[in-house]
């Protein structure tokens, strides 16, 4: 039976890499039973009518090869908070978008993707290439030294509930004591909610030659995972959302691995 309480929101701009996210979204919901919804958002009423054909044809094309019709909305606007704003008003679990692959700090700082997926209020998938494995078997979660990690824990029962999956903790290579203590304590935290809820689980530290971010998109590609969760980071004050260079650079460089962004509350 589907679940109606929730639905898995699409932002589609008609491009190939938008295609990709719907064939992802498609296979979740076969897997959790939430129903799709496509949304495309215009700059001008002129727009609407076009864009209503267009996403019209690509749900019905949608449900004549996958045998699921995604519901589809036409809004004018802006993607940087019509995205959000729909994902609050259709109470969705997921957004997924597909993301071009992000080259050079300074195209990557001030890319659309990364602040649609800031602005989110739900967790944001970003993908870069079609789906090759219909599940999430191994998913890769950084434990990191900060608070705000902590909380993506709890993502681990959606995990658990549906899927039979492999968790792998990947710890920094850290020599302060302070941060080190803190790094365990968070891993503390992943390991007793997998080992509550049985979930098979293993634990690297990665040997510290390159940045925490690549060394942690080198173990994906060794692990075959199928998808990174990671966790971005709250500014002070102003309730608004950042992301580290780190953070960034797994999300512009992942490729072929879908990346899980989740905003702290």
């Amino acid at each position: 039976m589907k679940n109606i309480d929730k639905t898995i929101l699409v932002p589609t701009d008609f491009s190939v890499v938008a295609d990709y996210a719907l064939q992802h979204a498609i296979r979740v919901s076969g897997v959790v039973g939430e129903p799709v919804a496509l949304l495309h958002v215009v700059d001008s009423p002129d727009k609407v009518s076009a864009a209503k054909e267009h996403i019209e044809a690509i749900a019905a094309a949608a449900e004549q090869k996958h045998g699921i019709r995604p519901s589809t909305i036409v809004k004018i606007g802006t993607i940087f908070t019509d995205i959000a704003d729909t994902a609050r008003t259709l109470n969705c679990s997921l957004v997924i978008m597909g993301s071009h692959t992000v080259r050079g700090k300074d195209e990557l700082t001030g890319t659309n993707t990364l602040r649609v997926i800031t602005s989110s209020p739900v967790p944001f998938i970003t993908i870069q290439e079609p789906p090759v494995n219909k599940r999430y078997d191994d998913i890769v979660f950084p434990v990191d030294f900060t608070l705000e990690n902590k909380e993506k824990h709890t993502w681990i029962s959606y995990f658990c509930d549906y899927y039979v999956s492999r968790f792998h903790l990947i710890k920094p290579f850290v020599t302060d004591p302070e941060q080190l203590a803190k790094v365990d304590l968070n891993m503390a935290s992943a390991i007793r909610y997998l080992d509550d809820r049985g979930a098979k689980y293993e634990v690297y530290t990665v040997p510290g030659k390159k940045q925490y971010a690549e060394e942690i998109l080198d173990a994906a590609v060794n692990i075959r995972a199928d998808l990174v969760v990671l966790m971005t980071t709250k500014t002070s004050g102003n309730g608004e959302y950042t992301m580290q260079p780190q953070e960034q650079y797994i999300i512009g460089n992942a490729r072929h691995i879908p990346v899980m962004s989740i905003n702290p509350r």
